[in-house]
């Protein structure tokens, strides 16, 4: 094997991978470089909207996708509070579906396949354990695999190798704009549920409970939790009935698992932060949750991983084309237009995962949407296709903030309470995106606290009654 390219990609799944078909196909030398061999698991909700749909049936993967048994599923089931609503998921011409859940170990050879047909060289079992220098650039990787160690060059190295990327630590790309999370996630599956003739997106926020679920791959049905950090000590004494009891709560999803049957373990998240990082520098730049990584909340990490790396395949090829300094502009222009594309969805993201209920006048715009049959547009934002400022706008908020006031006379004063404390917020994140916080390098790709937990349950156990 050549140990030569024009780009070496480290990581193979939803940044990597499909990068390296994109390159591969409009001629560049591409390796991809992966620690794991597939089929292999990884922490990871895999729920995917349309826009990511679209993407993969242009990467040419949608009849592998059919084939997992997942299903597209084109409507949704929402409950804000005390609004509900069902209604089809918004799509666009061209779109393949509204949205689909498969798991990783199934998405990501997929994933790699295509790249390896497009062309790509995809080595797995494959860890990166340095970075080559050369006039002060990067200009390649040193790798340990089963036979030994060896350097493969290129003059650029892509990190797309997740939250805790080798290639960022190694470069010292800093973070900012750094948020924690508020909510824990758990989810498991269940065999002979009962989505109903029209499978649906499940997704209900209500009190102190956020509950979502969907038909995944290979006929199962996944059901996922988000319990307030305060809710932790609970689940630590007893996952299983503290998991039990908050999905039964969900009305629709109880239905739909009456006389299923849990299988498999309970998988949790349970601590992470939100982030950008700096998104490049000379001979390297970082794709996917390397270089930005927001609450799963909205379910937009797989979805998100696509659209950086649909912007970033052109950039590189153009760069390619020219000096290293050509190369290195074109993908400072591509962070700038990445920070640009994300910021409003990276706060919505955060809200979406907050704790505590929905802000009444939140609430009250998505109703009146509703009302007005604009509903899909709120969904759009799901889609990455409507930016936030584009429907939370001043008019609607000031219009939600006099029908709530007109409407609930005895709570004026936390309805303006809570306005006034949404608008500081938003001012505080457009300072922000301006002027970021930055947080310390990191020294290396494994410090800091673990942010992440499996939780094995003897499926045994599991059997929904």
């Amino acid at each position: 094997m050549q140990n030569r390219f024009d780009v070496i990609i480290v990581g193979a799944r939803c940044a990597g991978a499909p990068l390296a078909t994109l390159l591969a196909r409009q001629g560049v030398r591409v390796a991809v470089v992966e620690q794991a061999t597939f089929p292999r698991e990884t922490l990871s909700s895999h729920i995917f909207e349309a826009d990511a749909l679209a993407f993969l049936d242009r990467l040419g993967v949608t009849e592998r996708l059919r084939a997992t048994g997942a299903p597209f599923v084109d409507r949704t089931d929402i409950r804000i509070e005390d609004f509900e609503i069902a209604m089809p998921w918004p799509r666009a011409p061209g779109d393949t579906g509204g949205m689909m859940s498969v798991r990783r170990h199934v998405l990501d050879p997929i994933l790699a396949d295509a790249a390896v047909d497009a062309g790509a060289e995809v080595r797995m079992a494959s860890t990166v354990v340095g970075l080559s220098e050369e006039h002060g650039r990067v200009s390649g990787v040193r790798v340990s695999c089963a036979n030994g160690e060896c350097e493969l060059r290129a003059r650029l190295v892509v990190g797309a190798d997740g939250r805790r990327s080798t290639v960022a630590a190694l470069n010292r790309a800093r973070k900012y704009n750094v948020v924690a999370n508020q909510r824990a996630l758990y989810w498991g599956y269940f065999e002979g549920a009962d989505p109903g003739e029209q499978p649906s997106f499940l997704s209900h926020r209500w009190a102190d409970r956020f509950v979502l679920a969907i038909p995944t791959d290979a006929g199962l049905y996944q059901a996922l939790v988000w319990p307030e950090m305060s809710e932790l000590a609970r689940f630590d004494r007893d996952h299983e009935a503290v998991f039990a009891d908050q999905i039964q709560s969900c009305e629709p999803l109880a239905r739909a698992i009456a006389g299923a049957r849990r299988v498999g373990k309970l998988y949790g998240a349970v601590r992470w932060s939100g982030y950008f990082r700096e998104a490049s520098g000379p001979g390297w730049v970082l794709a996917g949750d390397a270089g930005h990584f927001k609450d799963p909340a909205p379910g937009r990490g797989i979805g998100d991983a696509f659209r950086q790396v649909d912007a970033l395949a052109p950039a590189i090829v153009a760069g390619l084309g020219g000096s290293d300094a050509n190369l290195d502009e074109a993908l400072v222009r591509w962070g700038h237009w990445r920070d640009r594309d994300f910021a409003e969805h990276y706060w919505l993201a955060n809200d979406l995962g907050q704790s505590g209920t929905v802000p009444a006048v939140l609430s009250e715009i998505v109703r009146r949407l509703n009302e007005q049959g604009k509903a899909g547009s709120f969904l759009d934002l799901l889609n990455h296709r409507v930016k936030p400022s584009r429907l939370l706008t001043p008019a609607r908020l000031l219009g939600a903030t006099a029908r709530l006031v007109a409407r609930e006379r005895g709570q004026r004063r936390a309805i303006l309470g809570e306005v006034a404390a949404l608008a500081s917020q938003d001012a505080r994140r457009r300072w922000l995106n301006r002027r970021p916080a930055y947080a310390a390098a990191e020294l290396s790709p494994a410090n800091g606290e673990p942010t992440e937990t499996h939780v094995a349950v003897a499926p045994e156990r599991a059997h929904q009654r």
